[in-house]
């Protein structure tokens, strides 16, 4: 049977590739260096993991959760977004629970891109901003992170019609894979562009706790404005060595 020409039309997904070619050296006996997906390399702390095992018995964890998610858990991250960014946020409103951030970055294009629309996308980048945007029937325009400019996107030089007909910006600081930083200034100028061609900015902030040295990386929401164009994905996979699991929240996240 034929696919669907929106799948015949998609590129190789980059990290199956790379499985498969560990998964080839390997029977060879190759000793193999991963550069695939960057899973954390330390086992989810105990203490996680040991009410995660009780959490699990209780028959009221064995239930459907609400489609945003848990509200304790959505408090929890809003406490967690005053502390650390001092932003507040509506647990009720403005917080939602997803499988995973790959989830929401994937699917956040079929809320708002309609077929011919542009999607921004930073190059390199990661795979799925344009996978999702290409499945949404939108056109991808790369955005490339140079080491010239610091592994920013060049807001400047986005052609105007580009602009115009672009309804999604996806960007990822701390960088993966460049490892780049950017510091609020570069946010604000964001936001000044994305509100001149009202345009979303998807930030994918997942690498947020992994910084050296005295850099405190900030929240794209964090900037004056940016909570009328932009949307922050997170992720416990790389703050808490949580990747893989299946949680239950009630009486966990309280702990």
């Amino acid at each position: 049977m034929k696919v669907a020409e929106r799948l015949a039309a998609l590129p190789p997904y980059l990290f199956a590739r790379i499985e498969q070619k560990i998964e080839e050296l390997e029977e060879k006996n190759v000793d193999v260096i991963s550069l695939g997906i960057g899973d954390p390399d330390l086992p989810t702390p105990p203490h996680i993991v040991q009410v995660l095992q009780e959490q699990v018995k209780n028959p009221e964890n064995h239930r459907y959760p609400s489609s945003a998610g848990m509200l304790a858990f959505r408090r929890s991250v809003a406490d967690w977004y005053q502390g650390r960014f001092q932003v507040e946020l509506d647990p009720s409103t403005e917080v939602v629970t997803l499988i995973g951030s790959k989830e929401g970055l994937a699917h956040i294009s079929f809320c708002y891109l309609q077929d011919g629309d542009t999607a921004l996308i930073p190059d390199p980048g990661y795979p799925v901003y344009g996978i999702g945007a290409a499945l949404a029937g939108a056109k991808n325009y790369l955005l490339p992170l140079k080491e010239e400019n610091g592994f920013l996107p060049d807001l400047r030089n986005i052609p105007t019609d580009v602009s115009k007909n672009a309804k999604l910006m996806f960007l990822n600081y701390p960088n993966n894979p460049t490892g780049a930083t950017c510091d609020q200034s570069f946010f604000e100028d964001v936001v000044e562009y994305a509100k001149s061609f009202d345009i979303i900015v998807c930030h994918d902030a997942a690498y947020s706790e992994i910084t050296y040295n005295d850099y405190d990386a900030p929240s794209f929401l964090q900037v004056p404005g940016a909570r009328d164009v932009g949307i922050e994905f997170h992720s416990l996979s790389k703050t808490y060595k949580y990747d893989g699991w299946v949680a239950w929240w009630r009486q966990g996240i309280e702990n």
